[in-house]
């Protein structure tokens, strides 16, 4: 008896799957399994996807497939969300259902960027960078004393940025 569960200890952590649950991805979107995810066109020359492949039944690293250009502005059901490392790079895969009885697997970050997946990462999802006030009143002193403006347009400035 000790023997079975002590193999059983060591065969759990092969057979069970850590999925992740959720991922907040590179474009500010948190995805879930069940959620759609919405897709863009191909980027490859023919149209087809280049991150959205379906491996088919027997593993073949060479045998992978594009999803066709027929499948682009569609939804796809996501199955399962896991995270693997590619040369010492976290990415997060995601295996979709975007219709009919093939799942295909899409490295969603990449896809993202590529704009295979919407919403895309454009500069609206990037961070803004912020100027502080005192930098503001800085460049508004040199365009004062540079004669650009006159003491009356650097002091409502000055008054607006202050009053933020």
């Amino acid at each position: 008896m000790n023997k079975i569960l002590f193999v059983l200890v060591l065969l759990v952590p092969f057979f069970s799957n850590a999925q992740v649950k959720e991922y907040k991805a590179s474009n500010g979107v948190t995805y879930h399994v069940g959620d759609t995810l919405r897709l863009g066109r191909g980027t490859k020359a023919d149209g087809s996807f280049l991150y959205l492949e379906d491996h088919g039944l027997i593993p073949n690293p060479r045998a992978a497939r594009s999803l066709p250009k027929e499948f682009a502005n569609v939804g796809a059901v996501i199955k399962s969300m896991r995270k693997t490392t590619i040369n010492g790079i976290d990415k997060y895969v995601f295996t979709v259902n975007p219709g009919g009885p093939m799942r295909y697997t899409v490295f969603v970050d990449d896809a993202i960027e590529a704009c295979e997946v919407k919403p895309c990462k454009t500069a609206d999802t990037a961070p803004a960078q912020v100027n502080s006030v005192a930098d503001e009143i800085k460049k508004l002193k040199q365009l004062l004393d540079s004669g650009a403006i006159t003491q009356k347009e650097y002091d409502a400035q000055k008054k607006k940025l202050l009053n933020q």
